[in-house]
């Protein structure tokens, strides 16, 4: 069964920086694991990655050693011709405005692109099963709800990042 596991902005933020324990406990188990965070275009924007990025232009990210040793991969773009993909995005939107109580056009893109992204790998066969690691709640519980009501039922999991869970983390929270 191949697992791929996706990670939000907030999961980088949590940790305080590749100088911190949290960083260097996460780091540790991913690599120990044999697995990688995949995070979506959107994410590494947030990160900083893209110095074209609308929002968060400075091409300086904060976490590169991450990318360099392969523990971090940028996913591809999204397919946004896939119907699953977008549909289950503005699902998503829906749901998490529903959640939050806001409008759904102040909804981040990012939170819709992790539960896209999730959709697309299960869509085209690169994943058995993904492991949804962030720190927003709302998009964790989009997945876990919407995801099933298109065929992948037992094939999410939201896994809330908290400061306590980055504190303790092993390679066993990947295996």
């Amino acid at each position: 069964m191949t697992t791929v596991y996706i990670a939000d902005t907030g999961v980088f933020v949590r940790c305080g920086g590749p100088d911190k324990d949290k960083f260097q406990r996460l780091r540790r188990a991913v690599r120990q694991a044999g697995v990688s965070l995949r995070i979506p275009q959107r994410v590494y924007e947030e990160l900083g990655g893209d110095p074209t990025a609308d929002a968060y232009p400075s091409g300086n990210i904060p976490y590169p050693g991450g990318f360099e040793e392969g523990w971090i991969v940028v996913a591809d773009e999204l397919d946004y011709t896939n119907p699953l993909v977008s549909t289950v995005m503005d699902e998503a939107r829906r749901f998490i405005a529903n959640e939050t109580d806001r409008d759904e056009d102040i909804t981040e893109k990012t939170d819709t692109a992790l539960v896209g992204l999730a959709a697309q790998v299960l869509d085209t066969g690169e994943a058995d099963y993904v492991i949804l690691l962030t720190t927003d709640k709302p998009a964790g519980r989009a997945a876990e709800t919407l995801l099933p009501q298109h065929g992948f039922s037992d094939r999410i999991e939201f896994r809330y990042v908290s400061v306590e869970y980055l504190e303790t983390i092993t390679a066993n929270e990947f295996r």
